[in-house]
């Protein structure tokens, strides 16, 4: 029997329970028209947008009623740009989980800078998967821990590196940017005029690679602002020796990082460097942003 039930409120006959809806019916709502806290619950609780529109402004409009809410963008067109993304202010996804993915690989130098409602970068993606994810608690717009952004780089010499006996030296310096190459650089902390990389974000950060040396000489020794981070004065490499140096270290946004090698005695001694970029190279690697 069909008909028709015209309410303002459904009370349990109880006062308190559950109201179930029979296993063999089904309860039709119009869209819109079931609201949770005040807010209306649209049809499809996770929405996928794609864009390539720079910038990119969220709307309260495009949230509501959304449990989640994805921007798959794509920042492959141009170079050097720093494509962004607007949130919408923290009370207007209180309910909904907002995502900033990169979908395709970027034009070469492109980013995507993620800002708040009040212009401040809170998460930036460097490459082709990076992604952030953003909950509200009403007043303040908060990186909820699922997120990546690739910040990674190396450089290798290219020819040999001379060291005067008894002398420390900063390798890449002592080589110039015409004696090395910058194999890698996602996220831009290296500078070829200065011969250093710069730390982009505080976090935690992974330094590697491989140095090859003649002469009694050792090294290399990761500095940060001028001071050893690792050091092994007193040792030494014998002549045609190579080691492999790692480090895993929380770093400041500014710090600078540098690597360095030293002979052991009075003669003069070189690190070595060759055409096939394979002898003396250092990396980096950002593992996580604070």
């Amino acid at each position: 029997m069909a008909g028709t039930l015209k309410l303002t409120d459904i009370a349990h006959s109880s006062g308190a329970g559950t109201i179930t809806v029979d296993s063999l019916a089904t309860l039709a709502i119009s869209t819109g028209k079931l609201t949770v806290g005040g807010t209306a619950i649209e049809t499809g609780a996770h929405t996928t947008a794609v864009s390539a529109l720079n910038p990119l402004t969220i709307t309260s409009g495009n949230v509501t009623g959304k449990s989640n809410y994805v921007v798959s963008y794509n920042a492959s067109s141009g170079t050097s740009t720093a494509m962004v993304v607007n949130l919408p202010t923290p009370a207007s996804f209180q309910t909904t989980v907002i995502s900033v993915v990169s979908s395709t690989t970027h034009g070469a130098g492109n980013s995507i800078v993620i800002k708040d409602s009040d212009d401040n970068e809170v998460y930036t993606l460097y490459h082709k998967g990076d992604h952030c994810e953003f909950v509200s608690d009403g007043t303040n717009t908060l990186r909820a821990g699922n997120e990546h952004a690739t910040i990674r780089g190396s450089v290798a010499l290219t020819a040999d590196v001379t060291i005067a006996g008894n002398t420390y030296v900063d390798i890449f310096n002592g080589a110039d940017a015409a004696n090395y190459s910058v194999e890698e650089d996602i996220g831009g902390g290296w500078s070829t005029a200065n011969d250093d990389w710069t730390v982009p974000y505080t976090g935690r950060y992974w330094f590697g690679g491989h140095f090859a040396a003649g002469g009694y000489i050792n090294g290399f020794f990761i500095y940060k602002d001028g001071t050893a981070l690792t050091t092994g004065k007193g040792t030494e490499i014998l002549y045609g020796g190579a080691t492999q140096s790692n480090l895993y270290i929380s770093l400041t946004a500014g710090e600078v990082i540098t690597w360095w090698a030293g002979a052991t005695d009075a003669a003069t001694v070189y690190v070595a460097g060759d055409a096939a970029k394979n002898e003396t190279q250092a990396m980096w690697w950002m593992v996580r942003r604070d």
